[in-house]
């Protein structure tokens, strides 16, 4: 199983002309005798710089930082420059910037770390790798979020609609690549089934319009021993007049369905101004501020100028559309008027030979025209239904399809393997709160690795607290012995939660030295505290001071790094 060490993580702000270096090694302690020096800042600091949107204080914001993180995955060196949104990716002295976190660079990330797991992008439906964030979940631990609520480390998560479990499941191995492989080919045949019922629509609507247009009147109104006299002439005297009809009627269906478009896309682009001027509105009159938090992921949006000028635009391209829209429906009328008066020129010439193929008493109620619109329509009719049809067929073969792939992937996984996976974490969790003291918190109803609201709820505050990190540490055994994907360092920064004894807090330090593998990177984040002793001893120690990150006297020599990056 490969290992992810992170190496050195640099970080400058041009703002404030200061920039610091830190060095990390297997084991390290992150330590002050202030709880405001930056401790924390340090921790997040590292996922940020991998795209990751850990939670900064205010005035941390206001420094306008960059980083450079550079790290290894077993003999292999990477260096990620961040700024921003924008972020850049060097491989072997080669540099690829990209633009945003998500997208190329995700999947890039992915590609590197192995993570394979995939999740529906909530616009499209569309299966795509996730941002960075949903990767090193299970890696870190939060002074702020990760005691009180589980698997909500990182800000942004939510642009995933129900993702925790499947997230979850791949970290432990509940699911695998096979089974994301499945659930691409599912997704394909859905969206081919999606195209092919807005197809079948289309038709359904084309012969709406046809039969709404035939005559009541069938062939059956001839005299019978006529019709094949009648079919023949007809064959010979009329061939023409039908084809010609035939194309009529297909050319004033297709007609019918995009002026019926047309109008679908007029009122959405009305109420699409409306919208528009209801937003300018809204943002000029009720939000003075330059940017509005998104009460849902939290994503900060701007409200500036340009932004504001940027709705006018909107709404003056959506006028634009409107017009254009108006202009085509104008066209369209026309066009459907003149097919209109060729269907009536065709029936008088039809009329004409009324008398030769029609007995006279049965003229009043049903003429030649009626007979040629009853052979085009249906000759229309026959021909869309039997495209209806392969298409309804191809529809039921990709349903069996999308059944055979879940089967498929429910077959993945026999349940000794998943008993085997659920037991290891049970195995691993009571190991943990034993550990640490914390049998009272009750885990009758913990049976899972998706179990965690049940441990979050329980015990009291400072056996809860070390009941969460058993937990954590649970997922962290099980993300490396199931091998699913290369293994992150273990990021904890503040473990002392809720001002824990001596005694509890020693077990804890124990438990972070002894029920960790060595081959796991680890990085912990305290306070100086007499109960750390046993880490501080073997530990690199990175101690900060009153200077806390940024340091001016680094900033020219760290500066000269950042620059050859351009």
């Amino acid at each position: 199983m490969s290992h992810l060490r992170f190496r050195q993580l640099l970080v400058i702000s041009n703002s404030a002309k200061s920039a610091n270096q830190f060095q990390f090694e297997r084991l390290n302690l992150i330590t002050a005798d202030d709880n405001s020096v930056g401790k924390s800042t340090l921790a997040k600091l590292l996922f940020w710089g991998l795209g990751c949107e850990p939670e900064f204080d205010t005035t941390w914001a206001t420094f306008d930082c960059s980083t450079i993180i550079m790290f290894s995955i077993e003999n292999r060196e990477y260096e990620i420059k961040r700024y921003k949104n924008s972020i850049s990716l060097k491989e072997q002295n080669t540099i690829v910037h990209f633009p945003k976190i998500t997208g190329d660079f995700s999947v890039k990330l992915a590609e590197i770390v192995g993570f394979k797991a995939l999740l529906p992008n909530q616009k499209t439906g569309e299966l795509e790798t996730p941002p960075p964030a949903y990767y090193f979940l299970p890696f870190y631990i939060d002074q702020k979020r990760s005691w009180s609520r589980a698997w909500d480390n990182f800000n942004n998560l939510g642009q995933y609609r129900s993702w925790k479990k499947t997230i979850i499941k791949y970290h432990v191995g509940l699911l695998t690549s096979d089974y994301f492989e499945l659930e691409i080919e599912k997704a394909i045949k859905k969206n081919n089934k999606i195209i092919l019922n807005s197809e079948v629509d289309k038709i359904n609507s084309t012969l709406e319009i046809v039969e709404s247009y035939l005559p009541p009147a069938t062939i059956a109104t001839f005299v019978k021993n006529d019709f094949d006299d009648i079919t023949v002439e007809i064959e010979k005297d009329l061939e023409e007049l039908s084809i010609q009809q035939e194309n009529v009627f297909d050319k004033y269906s297709t007609l019918q369905i995009t002026k019926s478009h047309l109008e679908h896309q007029k009122l959405i682009a009305e109420n699409l101004i409306q919208e528009l001027d209801k937003d300018y509105v809204f943002a000029v009159e009720n939000i003075p501020e330059n940017h509005l938090k998104c009460p849902l992921c939290g994503t900060n949006y701007e409200n500036s100028i340009e932004n504001k000028t940027a709705i006018l635009t909107d709404k003056s391209q959506a006028e634009d559309q409107l017009d254009n829209i108006n202009y085509d429906l104008i066209i369209t009328n026309r066009k459907l008027a003149n097919t209109s008066n060729e269907l009536n020129q065709i029936r008088e010439k039809i009329d004409n030979l009324s008398d030769k193929y029609l007995k006279k008493e049965d003229n009043e109620h049903f003429t030649f025209s009626n007979l040629i619109e009853s052979i085009g329509g249906h000759s229309i009719k026959k021909n869309v239904s039997e495209s209806r049809d392969s298409k309804l067929g191809s529809i039921q073969d990709l349903d069996r399809d999308i059944r055979l792939a879940t089967k498929s992937q429910k077959n993945l996984y026999k349940q000794d393997y998943i008993d085997d996976i659920n037991g290891d974490f049970h195995s691993f969790l009571s190991s943990h709160i034993k550990s640490l003291d914390a049998q009272a918190v009750n885990l009758s109803q913990v049976i899972s690795p998706l179990s965690y609201s049940k441990i979050i709820s329980e015990g009291g505050a400072a056996e809860n607290s070390r009941a969460i990190l058993a937990y954590y540490i649970a997922i962290f055994s099980l993300v490396e012995k199931y091998k699913n994907e290369v293994v992150s360092p273990l990021v904890i920064d503040t473990p002392n939660q809720q001002e824990q004894s001596e005694n509890n807090y020693s077990n804890i330090v124990s438990l972070i030295l002894n029920k960790i593998s060595k081959n796991n990177q680890v990085i912990i984040c305290a306070m100086t505290n007499p109960q750390l002793a046993p880490l501080a001893q073997i530990a690199h120690i990175i101690k900060l001071d009153n200077s806390k990150l940024l340091d001016p006297k680094k900033y020219i020599d760290i500066k000269k790094i950042f620059d050859s990056w351009e």
